[in-house]
């Protein structure tokens, strides 16, 4: 069950060896990858169901902060619920439950992150910069890419479960199908929360504007539909902090993803096609699309 997965990951993500550990779980039942850049590694793994592919990107600074604390950082809940899901996708196989879909799956496993202002706490972004990390971290042959990471540093997501974004394409922001609403829905039992996001967020980083966090950064680099799934807290707390892990929204978080590949592999649709043509249509192709980023 996928409770258990998630205590597992989280007690291998807090060990002093991860990449070894996770190396472990995956080699010889999915393909597996490993690549470094400046010291930071980045795991990827491809769940070759067959059908389209669809990326669950676990975005994150670092799962651990040695030099600042000890232990699983709040920052840490892209790598946690990524993992997660894959990890059960492979024991449900075990199981003979096959998903009839290709998932790409990556994260980073590091240690020490880089901090960088932003209001109320600084962000946590990996050290080999956010634009490096982007083009290893986005897969090119993803036709959806589903964005999760750690919102929890702001004053304007308070929830007590996670919170979903609308769909980023080509620069438009595009509402969420219904259907994956439902989803929301089924597995949370209560509304769904939205990320209220501006025209800032959809900039790189390095604009002087606001930025609620870098969970929809990975459009900048693909032209698949990008959905955020952001955990969230109702207080501020910082990336950097330890002790600050929800279970039960984590625990939701994971299965939302088990849940969304399932409807993906049917054949789902995340937004309304026909609205991103009436807004090309009548407004022409949204300017934000001359900040988008080179592969």
């Amino acid at each position: 069950m996928i409770l258990k997965t998630l205590l597992d990951v989280m007690d291998i993500l807090e060990s002093k060896d991860p990449l070894e550990r996770i190396r472990q779980r995956i080699e010889g039942r999915a393909k597996y990858e490993e690549v470094t850049v400046e010291g930071v590694t980045f795991v990827k793994a491809l769940y070759d169901g067959g059908g389209r592919r669809i990326e669950v990107l676990g975005r994150l600074g670092a799962i651990q902060m040695v030099n600042e604390s000890r232990g699983l950082v709040s920052d840490a809940d892209g790598a946690i619920v990524s993992l997660t899901t894959l990890l059960e996708l492979l024991n449900l196989r075990e199981k003979g439950i096959e998903l009839k879909v290709d998932v790409s799956f990556v994260t980073n496993l590091s240690m020490i992150a880089k901090l960088i202002p932003h209001a109320p706490f600084k962000f946590m972004v990996p050290s080999v910069g956010l634009d490096d990390a982007l083009k290893v971290e986005v897969d090119p042959q993803a036709t959806t890419v589903l964005s999760i990471d750690s919102t929890k540093g702001n004053r304007l997501a308070k929830y007590d479960d996670f919170a979903l974004t609308h769909v980023i394409k080509d620069g438009y922001i595009l509402k969420l199908s219904d259907e994956v609403i439902d989803i929301y829905n089924k597995v949370t039992e209560h509304e769904i929360y939205m990320i209220p996001l501006t025209s800032g967020d959809l900039t790189p980083l390095d604009f002087n504007v606001y930025h609620i966090s870098t969970l929809i950064s990975p459009w900048l680099y693909t032209s698949a539909p990008v959905i955020g799934l952001a955990t969230v807290s109702p207080r501020a707390i910082p990336g950097y902090e330890t002790g600050v892990m929800n279970l039960n929204m984590l625990e939701h978080a994971s299965r939302f993803c088990l849940e969304f590949l399932k409807y993906m592999e049917k054949g789902g649709r995340v937004y309304g096609e026909d609205e991103l043509q009436e807004l090309e249509r009548r407004v022409g192709p949204s300017n934000l699309v001359r900040v988008r980023r080179s592969p």
